[in-house]
């Protein structure tokens, strides 16, 4: 099959902003990261085969976890030999209960970059401090030529605001 470069960058694009996740639901599938990897490259290359039956108005994410069902279904059967850790029953229980907790994280997440836009700009600039790469408490009270346990006050003032703006935003959200 030939895909056309427009719908290469587009596929790519897509891919790329679910491919964390798409890993994470099949370590929760297969239960062990080569596995999982060994059916996400699976997942891409079907993904990347059928591209041209995508239906562009629909949730390329559920697309492509659906694959990575399959692909993780068959997976299973053709270890079939060797003792299988999980029922077909608990492995769909897991399934389902993955993409409903998925969803649920989506919606937590944008809930956090609501409320982190809604702090002081010193606050977002703390949390950008600490949660960097490599950031570290005391790395940030060394940054900020803060005292270490004003920068633990500070942070524990900001997270517990943070959660309360979050449970705010999904409440009124979810009706």
């Amino acid at each position: 099959m030939s895909v056309p470069l427009h719908d290469k960058t587009e596929f790519t694009r897509l891919y790329k902003e679910c491919e964390a996740w798409l890993y994470g639901y099949l370590l929760s599938l297969l239960r062990h990261p080569d596995d999982a990897e060994e059916v996400l490259q699976e997942t891409m290359k079907v993904c990347w085969e059928k591209f041209d039956q995508y239906q562009p108005e629909t949730e390329f994410r559920a697309w492509a976890c659906r694959i990575a069902h399959y692909k993780a279904l068959q997976f299973r059967q053709l270890r079939n030999k060797t003792p299988l850790a999980l029922s077909d029953v608990l492995f769909n229980s897991i399934d389902e209960e993955a993409i409903v907790i998925a969803d649920q994280l989506d919606a937590r997440i944008d809930a956090l970059n609501k409320c982190v836009q809604k702090l002081p700009q010193a606050d977002r600039k703390m949390l950008h401090l600490r949660y960097a790469p490599l950031g570290t408490t005391k790395s940030t009270a060394e940054a900020l030529n803060y005292p270490l346990l004003v920068v633990y006050r500070a942070l524990a003032r900001i997270h517990n605001t943070l959660y309360r703006c979050i449970s705010k935003t999904l409440s009124e959200e979810n009706g």
